[in-house]
C-alpha cells in the first residue's frame, strides 16, 4: 500500500513540472504572438501614414508576386490581351465571311432567290443577339475568362459545321441553323473581349492611388485622375482593332482562295467558312499548352488569384493573397462592414443610373448597326452602280471583282479602326475623350451619306469618287461609333454587372443590324439606292443626337 502510494506520489510529482513547462511555453508563445501582431499594426500605421508612396510600392510589388510567382500559376498580361484580340478577330471574320459565300452558293445552284440568303445573312446576327446576352451574364456568374474559352469552343464547332453541310434542297436551312449558332458564340465574345481587356488594364496602377476602382464603381468614375482609365481604353480599343483585321481578311481569302482554285467553287466556299475556326483553335491549344505548363488554367495575369477572374470581380484592382495579412489583422471600425459580392439581379438594380447609361450605350449602337451591317450587306449594290455589271456572264470573273471591290473597301476603311487607338489610347495633346470621337464618327457618316444620296447619279459617271466617299463612310464608322460603342460599356458599368450590361448593348446593336440587313436590299429596290442613301443620312443625325444627350465620357 505504501509503495502503490509512493509511487503515484512520485508520478505526480513528475507530472507537474512537465505540465507547468508546457503552460509558460504555451503562454509564451501567445504573448510573443500578440507582441508580434501589434508590432505589425503598428509598423503599419505608422508606415502607412509617413510614407504612402511606399506603401504603393510595396502593393505594387505583392501583386507583382502574386501575378509571376512560381505557386501561383498565371497567365502572363500579354497573353490575356493576346486571348482577348484573337478572339475579336476570330468573330469579325465569322461575321461577314457569309458575304463572301452567299454570291458562291448563288452561282453554284443558279439561284437568285433572296429569302434563302437572307436567312442565312440574318441567322447569325439572331444568334449574336442570344450570344451577347448569354455571354455577358455567363462572364459576370461563371467568370470572364472561363467563359470566353466556352464560346470560344462554340465557334470552333460551329465553323467547321457550316462549312460542312451537304448540298441539297435543305443546304440553305442546315447552313442557316449552323450560323445561328455559331452567332452565339461570335456575339459572346464582344462583351466578354472587352471587359477582360478593360479590366486587366489598371492592374498595375490600381493600387497606385488611394481611390482604386471598386468594384461597386465604373471604371472611368474610379480612375478618371490616374493612367488607369488611358490604360483601359488603350487595350480596349486595341482588342477591338482586330475586327478591322478580321474584316480584311474576308474578301483577302477570298480573293487568294478563288485564284487557287477557279474551277473548284464548292471547296473556295467551304474553306472560307471553315478558316473562321483557325483564331479559336489557336486560342484553345495556347490555353492547353498553358495550362499544361502552369498547372492551373483559370489563372490569369493582371489578377492575383483566381478569383478576381471567376467571380465577376472587377480585374483592374489586385486582391490580397495569404502573404498580406496585414488586412486581416486590421478590426473594422464601427461604421464598416465587411465587403459582400452582390448578386447578378442585385448588381443590375443596384447600378447608378441604369436607364440613362443604357441609352447612351445600347441605343447609338443600335442605330449605329443599322447603318454599318446594313451598308455591309449594301456594298454588292453600290459597287456594281460604280463600276457596272461587266463579264456579269462570266462567273468566276463576276466573283472575283466582288472579292477584289471588298477588299478596296476594308483597305479604306481599316485604317479607321488605328486613328481611333491613337485618338483615344495615346496621352497627348491630340487625345480625345469616347463621346468626342463617337460624334465626330456620326458627323462625319451624315454628311457622307446625305452628298451621296443627293448626288448619286452624278457620282455614278465617277466611280472612283463614289468608291472613295462611300469607302470614306466606313473610316469614319470605324474611327467614331464602331469603336467607341464597343468601348463605352467596358467603362461605364459596375463590376459584378459590367458584362451582362455590355451583353445587353451589345445586343442592342445586332437588333439594329437585324433591320439594316432587312430593311436595305428592298428599299433600294423599291425607292432606289439614293433613297437609301438619304436615310442613312438621318439615321446618322439622330446618332448624333443621341450621342449628345446621353453619352457623357
Amino acid at each position: 500500500m505504501t509503495d502503490e502510494l509512493a509511487f503515484e506520489i512520485s508520478q505526480d510529482d513528475l507530472e507537474a513540472p512537465l505540465l507547468s513547462a508546457i503552460d509558460e511555453d504555451q503562454q509564451r508563445a501567445a504573448s510573443d504572438a500578440d507582441d508580434a501582431a501589434v508590432t505589425i499594426i503598428a509598423s503599419s500605421s505608422s508606415s502607412n501614414q509617413n510614407d504612402d508612396e511606399d506603401s504603393d510600392d510595396n502593393n505594387t510589388s505583392h501583386y507583382s508576386r502574386c501575378c509571376c510567382s512560381s505557386h501561383v500559376e498565371s497567365f502572363d498580361c500579354p497573353l490575356l490581351q493576346l486571348t482577348s484580340m484573337i478572339s475579336n478577330l476570330s468573330t469579325s471574320y465569322n461575321v461577314v465571311n457569309v458575304s463572301m459565300v452567299l454570291p458562291i452558293l448563288q452561282q453554284l445552284h443558279h439561284s437568285r432567290d433572296t429569302h434563302n440568303t437572307s436567312f442565312v445573312a440574318t441567322s447569325l446576327l439572331a444568334g449574336m443577339m442570344l450570344g451577347q446576352v448569354l455571354g455577358g451574364a455567363l462572364g459576370d456568374v461563371l467568370g470572364k475568362l472561363r467563359a470566353l474559352h466556352c464560346v470560344m469552343l462554340l465557334q470552333v464547332f460551329a465553323s467547321l459545321a457550316s462549312s460542312s453541310v451537304s448540298h441539297s434542297s435543305s443546304l440553305y436551312l442546315h447552313l442557316g441553323c449552323w450560323r445561328f449558332l455559331l452567332g452565339i458564340g461570335a456575339g459572346a465574345v464582344y462583351p466578354l473581349a472587352a471587359v477582360i481587356s478593360a479590366e486587366q488594364a489598371g492592374g498595375n496602377n490600381a493600387r497606385r492611388t488611394s481611390s482604386a476602382a471598386r468594384d461597386d464603381e465604373p471604371l472611368h468614375a474610379a480612375t478618371s485622375t490616374d493612367a488607369s482609365q488611358q490604360q483601359a481604353l488603350s487595350r480596349v480599343v486595341l482588342t477591338f482593332s482586330m475586327q478591322g483585321i478580321g474584316f480584311l481578311l474576308v474578301p483577302l481569302a477570298a480573293v487568294i482562295l478563288l485564284q487557287v482554285f477557279p474551277t473548284n467553287l464548292d471547296l473556295v466556299w467551304r474553306l472560307l467558312l471553315a478558316l473562321g475556326s483557325l483564331p479559336g483553335i489557336f486560342l484553345l491549344a495556347l490555353h492547353c499548352a498553358t495550362t499544361c505548363r502552369q498547372g492551373r488554367p483559370e489563372m490569369v495575369s493582371g489578377t492575383p488569384d483566381m478569383q478576381t477572374i471567376n467571380d465577376g470581380s472587377d480585374l483592374s484592382v489586385p486582391h490580397e493573397s495569404s502573404d498580406d495579412n496585414l488586412a486581416l489583422t486590421q478590426p473594422l471600425l464601427p461604421d464598416e462592414t465587411p465587403p459582400r459580392h452582390l448578386g447578378l439581379l442585385e448588381a443590375i438594380q443596384s447600378e447608378e443610373d441604369l436607364v440613362f447609361k443604357l441609352m447612351g450605350t445600347a441605343l447609338p449602337w443600335f442605330l449605329f448597326d443599322v447603318l454599318f451591317y446594313g451598308n455591309t450587306l449594301f456594298q454588292p449594290i453600290v459597287m456594281s452602280a460604280a463600276f457596272g455589271s461587266q463579264n456579269e456572264n462570266n462567273s468566276l470573273l463576276r466573283l472575283q471583282r466582288i472579292a477584289r471591290d471588298s477588299l478596296l473597301l476594308s483597305m479604306i476603311a481599316l485604317p479607321g479602326y488605328f486613328v481611333a487607338a491613337w485618338a483615344l489610347g495615346t496621352k497627348s495633346r491630340f487625345h480625345q475623350t469616347p463621346r468626342f470621337v463617337m460624334l465626330q464618327g456620326f458627323a462625319c457618316m451624315f454628311i457622307l451619306y446625305l452628298v451621296i444620296g443627293t448626288l448619286w447619279s452624278k457620282l455614278q459617271q465617277s466611280p472612283a469618287l463614289l468608291i472613295l466617299l462611300y469607302g470614306l463612310t466606313f473610316f469614319f464608322a470605324n474611327y467614331g461609333p464602331n469603336t467607341t460603342t464597343f468601348v463605352l460599356p467596358a467603362l461605364v458599368y459596375a463590376a459584378p454587372c459590367r458584362a451582362t450590361l455590355n451583353g445587353a448593348s451589345a445586343a442592342a446593336g445586332k437588333l439594329g443590324a437585324l433591320v439594316g440587313a432587312a430593311l436595305f436590299a428592298p428599299m433600294a429596290h423599291t425607292f432606289g439606292n439614293e433613297a437609301v442613301m438619304l436615310v442613312c443620312s438621318v439615321v446618322a443625325l439622330v446618332s448624333f443626337a443621341v450621342t449628345y444627350k446621353f453619352v457623357k465620357i
